[in-house]
């Protein structure tokens, strides 16, 4: 099971060009689930995707995954 609790990720905080990409995001998905991430340029999927692999570190929040905390 993947799960994500209180995701939050900001670039450029405090500046002007601040932007939220996410906000106390929560997501749970059980092992054998298919699920499909959408949206539009800028929307943040592929900012997700680098914070669940380690890439991009997160503000704040937990990624869990078979239970272990890997954020």
């Amino acid at each position: 099971m993947l799960q994500i609790r209180n995701l939050h990720k900001t670039f450029n905080a405090g500046s002007i060009n601040e932007k939220v990409v996410f906000n106390d995001l929560s997501l749970s998905v059980n092992k054998g689930q298919f699920i499909t991430i959408i949206g539009s340029n800028g929307a943040g999927k592929s900012t997700l995707l680098n914070v669940i692999s380690g890439l991009i570190q997160s503000d704040y929040g937990t990624i869990q995954l078979e239970g272990l905390d890997i954020s």
